[in-house]
């Protein structure tokens, strides 16, 4: 370029930038670009350095940065160690708002998965699977397949924790029963009886009785065949055959033993 350096006006540095005229004034205004010359008729011309500082600040804004941050602290920054401290600073950063966004995309997900699956619009059905997802209980979908009441008084079981020593203990018997199945031991033997016994006690103790809440727990072991397995249901596909055969053999002892 020969001569004196050809300068630009606002709108064509807001088109070679891709910005508003507006936010270039802007820039001006706060003191973080200001035109390198101010004509007669009150143009604002630009430099080829203008430029460049303006297109240094679109760019870490692009990052991140606010326009206080770059301000004070990245534009005057005048080494390599102290710039590279602040886009360190800044990746950290980003990489925390990522997994939130990605914890934010699941719950979105899963609760949209499970808004479809209820099949209409229930918002105190969906509150409650919302918090369960929040609180990454995987147990959240039982709430579709259960009747308000009855999910409540489930609830206040678990609340109690006594859900999740249920679980607990049903898991150790699902593993016992996996132990006889393995050895080739009967559903209707003493120890296949014993366990069928262990395992109703359990059943009658958790729910209290309550032959409603027993029947639609029994319709969810069925419902939940395509829902996200938990480690209890993974146990307790593994041996449900085997354990179904001891409960009709332990229920069939236990009339005999009225007759």
């Amino acid at each position: 370029m020969s001569g004196q350096e050809k300068k630009l006006t606002v709108g064509e540095v807001a088109k070679k930038l891709n910005i508003t005229v507006r936010t270039i004034q802007y820039y001006d205004q706060i003191g973080l670009v200001n035109p390198s010359e101010l004509t007669e008729g009150g143009r604002r011309l630009y430099s080829l350095g203008d430029y460049v500082k303006l297109h240094q600040i679109i760019s870490l804004k692009e990052f991140g940065f606010t326009l206080k941050e770059i301000k004070e602290r990245i534009v005057p920054a005048n080494s390599l160690t102290e710039m590279d401290q602040y886009l360190k600073k800044q990746e950290e950063l980003i990489q925390d708002e990522i997994k939130r966004k990605q914890i934010t995309y699941q719950l979105l997900n899963q609760f949209r998965r499970e808004m479809n699956q209820v099949g209409k619009v229930d918002w105190e059905v969906f509150v409650e699977i919302i918090e369960l997802l929040r609180n990454q209980d995987e147990h959240y979908w039982i709430v579709k397949y259960l009747d308000k009441g009855l999910y409540e008084k489930i609830k206040e079981r678990t609340v109690k924790d006594q859900g999740q020593q249920y679980v607990k203990r049903m898991e150790k018997l699902c593993i016992r029963a996996k132990t006889l199945q393995d050895r080739d031991i009967p559903p209707n033997s003493t120890e296949g009886i014993a366990l069928a016994r262990e395992w109703w006690d359990e059943i009658m103790g958790f729910t209290e009785g309550d032959m409603e809440m027993i029947r639609q727990l029994t319709e969810l072991t069925e419902k939940s065949r395509n829902e996200k397995q938990t480690e209890f249901l993974k146990a307790f596909r593994m041996v449900e055959e085997y354990i179904s055969k001891a409960l009709t053999a332990y229920f069939e002892t236990d009339s005999r033993e009225f007759e």
